[in-house]
């Protein structure tokens, strides 16, 4: 793997017309948090524009990542042209014709939700991803937006779903942390109420 400082160069930081990506914080900590784990697969729930995708391919041998939008996809795909492990998929992440067309699965080392942000779809998602992991084997769920205050659903499926899965637990905070804040080009801003992003661990 390139060292974190190389990974990050030239990548924006979450602000203004990159509001929807994840900071720069974050992405390093994902980089530290797996520098020594193996890291063969991941798959990526929500593209957008595919500038963590493309962190996300420095760390891991191949990843997979879904996008609904056209106009996002096309985005995504001039972003990550430069790199010749990520098999972008144009799909909508809730129907199974979009995960027909992965490569690296069906077992991944991680899943990066960061979709639909109600309570709901992301319980959807943590499903999905717990059938992704090794029988033994550690499977990581990542997520952005925890502590979004206008996305209470990302926190509330993450707490409601270890209260329910009695092998899945919170292994690291990552990210900004409260009291960070993001200002949209219209002006308007966001502050975190709970730190950016966490780290769970699943294992069969």
């Amino acid at each position: 793997m390139a060292s974190k400082k190389e990974i990050l160069k030239d990548v924006p930081e979450k602000n203004l017309h990159y509001k929807d990506t994840t900071s720069l914080k974050w992405k390093g900590d994902l980089i530290d948090f797996f520098k020594d784990k193996k890291t063969k697969s991941a798959l990526e729930i929500g593209t957008h524009h595919g500038i963590t995708a493309k962190m996300l391919s420095h760390v891991f041998k191949g990843v997979d990542t879904i996008e609904v939008n056209p106009k996002r996809f096309n985005i995504a795909k001039q972003n990550c042209e430069s790199r010749d492990n990520i098999n972008l998929i144009e799909g909508n992440a809730y129907t199974e014709k979009a995960y027909a067309q992965t490569l690296y699965g069906p077992k991944y080392n991680a899943v990066i939700i960061d979709c639909i942000h109600t309570h709901q779809h992301v319980l959807k998602d943590i499903k999905r991803a717990l059938n992704y992991g090794r029988e033994g084997k550690p499977i990581y769920l990542i997520f952005d937006d925890y502590g979004h205050p206008e996305a209470p659903g990302v926190h509330s499926a993450v707490n409601k779903a270890i209260s329910i899965h009695p092998n899945l637990t919170l292994e690291e905070y990552i990210g900004e942390g409260v009291g960070f804040q993001v200002e949209r080009k219209n002006g308007t801003k966001f502050t975190l109420i709970a730190r950016e992003g966490v780290i769970l661990k699943y294992i069969k």
